[in-house]
């Protein structure tokens, strides 16, 4: 039986390609299978494109240190402390007097599409129930598995039609005409390129938020930056340094030193400056003709150097740790507004 959910504001944002299992009020028997077929689950949507979340082997993917030292690096093993309510996403129903109906079920979102009954919600996301008979049978699970792709199939519309998709893409194919302009631009294209090499540590949307609820004894924080003698950056609350090219690692100190931000337009007005930490960042290895050169490129607002630079620095945090932190240590900004790390400089140490 399908049915839609409608749903105040999450504190997490909804994923096209995720299924989500709920137990419900009644699901003690239907538990007991999706944990015996819980391979046979995710395999079956991973196949066509999907990711099948079940917390309790979310909690349990936590147990390794690389997952959990990405999404919370400020988290040692061991720390976790389970609290979080496998059902908590009906905390969050615009009609919790039905809180003790909901059956078994798998969740999912539908970019566009919108049941009337709750247009007045927030979101909405739809639902499949489930039920013992759903498992008996080699063909059953895979048909019932199957009629959510098919519901999704049918009510899926472009995303533009929807009332609840506010992540439409702008268009890009206009001629950009200087780095401001063209900055969020290379930011996605970073990402696209490295979202591959990350995927299997940042688990979307719905993980993060139960990453952080199921922290009881620890404490979400951000890590002091430590710059070196040698100019390396460390993170030391998180143990970790963050690898960067010379030319990168002059840039990310440049705008460390200005913490109200540098307009695109006026980066010719840094060209001593940055000249000056790049000479200290390659030390002996400091060529003049070539430093002169990248020196001019990265500080011209009409080409796109600075915006490779940018994304690189954002790429060396991102690939160590999840944006809800990282965002706090690259350089970021609206477009014709000044560009800037947000990181409190009281947590910066310079030797």
């Amino acid at each position: 039986m399908y049915f839609t959910l409608g749903l105040k504001k999450l504190p997490f944002e909804l994923e096209e390609k995720q299924i989500i299992y709920i137990q419900g009020s009644t699901g003690r028997d239907v538990e007991f299978h999706i944990m015996r077929n819980y391979h046979r689950i995710h395999s079956y949507f991973a196949s066509h494109g999907y990711d099948f979340c079940y917390i309790p082997y979310l909690k349990r993917e936590l147990d390794r240190y690389e997952v959990l030292h990405y999404n919370a690096p400020y988290c040692k093993n061991g720390h976790l402390k389970y609290i979080t309510d496998d059902n908590f996403i009906l905390n969050y129903m615009t009609n919790p007097e039905g809180k003790e109906s909901i059956p078994p079920s798998l969740l999912y979102y539908i970019p566009g599409y919108v049941d009337e009954e709750c247009r007045d919600a927030e979101c909405q996301l739809r639902g499949l129930s489930l039920t013992e008979s759903s498992f008996k049978g080699d063909d059953k699970l895979e048909g019932a598995l199957n009629h959510i792709l098919n519901d999704i199939y049918e009510k899926k519309s472009s995303p533009k039609e929807s009332a609840f998709d506010s992540n439409i893409e702008p268009n890009t194919d206009k001629l950009l005409l200087d780095a401001d302009d063209n900055f969020d631009h290379e930011a996605k294209v970073m990402i696209q390129e490295v979202q591959a090499r990350i995927e299997e540590l940042k688990k979307k949307g719905i993980s993060t938020y139960i990453i952080k609820r199921l922290a009881l004894n620890t404490n979400e924080r951000l890590s002091r930056l430590h710059i070196t003698k040698r100019y390396d950056i460390l993170l030391i609350d998180y143990f970790m340094e963050i690898k960067m090219t010379p030319i990168q690692k002059a840039v990310f100190l440049l705008f460390l030193n200005h913490p109200e931000g540098i307009i695109f337009k006026h980066l010719p007005d840094y060209q001593e400056e940055l000249m000056d930490l790049y000479k200290k960042v390659r030390g002996y290895r400091y060529e003049k003709e070539a430093a002169i050169k990248s020196i001019m490129d990265v500080t011209d607002p009409l080409k796109n150097s600075i915006n490779e630079k940018c994304s690189r620095i954002r790429e060396a945090f991102l690939s160590q740790f999840d944006d809800y932190l990282a965002h706090y240590y690259y350089i970021d900004g609206q477009r014709g507004e000044p560009k800037k790390i947000l990181l409190p400089r009281d947590l910066v140490k310079w030797d």
